[in-house]
């Protein structure tokens, strides 16, 4: 994922993750966009990415209703046939946005990108309009459209609504499952922050991920990291 490795460049990223045996890596927006003002351009990417044998394989964050960004993130993805895009709510608690626009904007996205086999994994963050499963099963739904489905996040789990909420997420429509861990009291009162500041590689921290695995399919996608 991209935040598993902070403050190092498109090459070291890649080069780190063909050494450690990815085959592709999570990439964020932003940086993509920053390059680009830089100078870069798609061939630059192109060629580190053959360098090391290793493909973008998923883009974070597009914040539901942002259409600017969405054109963007199709850019990328159609670029370098990434195949799913991460999309969360605006952070702020203060900014609504209507589920039935969000999940039928998400729709949208999916039917535009058919063509090239895009897949959109809306996210549930506690602190935001879409904070459990529950509701983003029901973005996911109104979206109707098979490219769109839920993303899992381990930290989202176990500061949110806990183990027993993982009865409730139907993992044939989860396009990604993300696994870190953490204490199970948060160290920065403040969610985002700690969450983006304070994870813990496995087994470091207090989250029972042996029963995370446990409820998660065998088959599920990106459910386990590589032996």
């Amino acid at each position: 994922a991209y935040f598993s490795m902070r403050g190092v460049t498109f090459e070291e990223r890649c080069s780190a993750a063909a050494a450690a045996g990815f085959d592709g890596i999570g990439y964020n927006g932003a940086e993509y966009l920053k390059l680009r003002s830089e100078g870069w351009t798609d061939d630059n990417f192109r060629a580190i990415l053959d360098k090391y044998g290793v493909r973008i394989l998923e883009l974070e964050a597009l914040r539901l209703l942002d259409d600017d960004a969405s054109r963007d993130f199709e850019h990328i993805a159609r670029a370098f046939g990434a195949e799913r895009i991460q999309v969360i709510a605006p952070f702020s608690g203060n900014i609504d946005i209507d589920l039935n626009v969000a999940g039928k904007w998400s729709g949208d996205l999916a039917r535009r990108t058919e063509d090239a086999d895009v897949h959109y994994a809306i996210e549930f963050l506690p602190p935001t309009r879409i904070p459990d499963i529950a509701t983003a099963q029901k973005a996911r739904a109104i979206a109707a459209h098979p490219n769109v489905g839920v993303c899992g996040d381990t930290w989202h789990v176990y500061r949110g609504a806990g183990a027993p909420s993982l009865a409730d997420l139907d993992f044939a429509r989860v396009k990604n499952v993300q696994v870190d861990d953490g204490t199970m009291k948060p160290v920065d009162p403040e969610y985002i922050p700690d969450c983006i500041h304070n994870r813990e590689l496995l087994g470091d921290g207090e989250f029972p991920l042996v029963d995370f695995f446990r409820a998660t399919p065998p088959n599920a996608p990106n459910s386990r990291p590589p032996r």
